[in-house]
């Protein structure tokens, strides 16, 4: 069954088996060590030995980079060895496969392709998610002005497929095939509004922890578990989570002076269209961290996230609203060792900027007077 892109007569969505397609040319996904051990390119490498044994001495020599696909001429087809990933062990970046499309472009002419079947570039082995590889495929390949069979991944329909590409979110179906849960996609819903606030501080690592940190707080399910740390709350799967967003393009980071700071992907915009719903359901959660977010730098979000962590943990400790001092007198004591020291006053503000947002609900004491007092409250 395949389905024809609007956007695109020349583009087909199909599945099934890319070898018995009748387009000129037969786009293999390789990887850069000489490897075709499984998926389509072990199909690949037994019916055309020739092509898997010209491939093995181009790695040997080095010429099979990423970016940079080739092409080769069998008898019946051309193949086009596609580069998705460096080592087979790796997983695919969006980024190079990108690259190698745009590469595959202008060398279309060149190669004589006048048409062309694709096999979903990055997905399976190479881990990318189908909901963000899709519209960045067809986004590409539109502008290649040939006809394109492009082939769904295994468990998609390609009606599905057609909705992704269609950019027409689909609320009761779901490609069973999408890696990046819902709740990730809202932790980069909330990056991207940050940067539209005109004085934002850059979002760094700590502050992309801290984003997490309160967006589950918030009942967002993120799937993160967090326990005390250097930093305060910290999650260790974030730093998965992350490099999964970062492979499927969600975000990116890259070095301001000495930080390393998270942005907003290129395909973050195609594929929020396929969590409209989700979005929509966790809109006043997503709105309330912005808010909170938005108005710190590094510092001061390690500060809130470890009164809001310390607070929840006494809370559970004692059955009670904690007090000002209880809460002021743990965070001082987690934070001992923390050079340079936080002061009790940057403390005793995120307690009581944090209390009036409503993100915690502690017992005013003596502790607070001073700090309600400058604030005039």
């Amino acid at each position: 069954m395949t389905y024809s892109s609007s956007r695109s007569k020349q583009i087909r969505l199909t599945q099934g088996n890319l070898l018995n397609s009748r387009a000129q040319t037969l786009v293999n996904t390789v990887n850069c060590v000489g490897i075709m051990g499984k998926g389509i390119a072990l199909a690949f490498k037994k019916r055309y030995p020739q092509m898997f044994q010209d491939y093995v001495r181009r790695c040997d020599a080095g010429t099979v980079k990423l970016g940079r696909p080739y092409v080769f001429k069998a008898d019946d087809h051309l193949i086009v060895n596609f580069p998705t990933k460096d080592h087979w062990r790796s997983v695919s970046r969006l980024e190079d496969i990108e690259n190698g499309l745009e590469y595959l472009k202008d060398h279309l002419h060149e190669w004589g392709i006048t048409s062309i079947a694709v096999p979903p570039l990055g997905c399976g082995n190479g881990q990318l998610d189908w909901s963000v590889v899709g519209p960045t495929l067809d986004k590409h390949l539109r502008e290649f002005n040939i006809p394109v069979e492009l082939f769904v991944p295994h468990g998609v329909e390609p009606s599905d497929a057609q909705l992704s590409l269609l950019e027409i979110p689909d609320h009761n179906r779901r490609d069973e095939g999408l890696k990046v849960a819902p709740g990730a996609l809202a932790l980069v819903e909330i990056l991207s509004r940050v940067e539209a606030e005109p004085y934002h501080w850059p979002v760094g690592r700590i502050l992309f922890q801290k984003i997490a940190y309160f967006a589950t707080a918030a009942g967002i399910p993120t799937s993160l578990n967090y326990e005390a740390n250097s930093y305060g709350p910290y999650a260790s799967s974030l730093s998965r989570l992350t490099a999964q967003l970062q492979n499927n393009g969600l975000v990116a980071e890259a070095r301001r002076g000495n930080m390393i700071e998270t942005r907003v992907g290129q395909t973050f915009k195609d594929a929020k269209r396929h969590y409209t719903a989700e979005i929509q359901q966790w809109e006043p959660a997503i709105a309330r961290v912005v808010d909170l977010v938005a108005r710190f730098d590094s510092r001061q979000a390690e500060v809130a996230g470890s009164v809001h962590y310390v607070v929840s943990a006494l809370r559970n400790k004692f059955d009670r609203r904690p007090t000002t001092t209880e809460v002021v007198e743990y965070v001082e004591k987690w934070k001992i060792r923390r050079k340079p020291p936080i002061e009790r006053d940057d403390i005793l503000r995120s307690v009581v900027e944090l209390a009036a947002l409503r993100w915690i609900d502690v017992e005013a004491d003596d502790a607070i007077t001073s700090v309600l007092a400058e604030l005039g409250v």
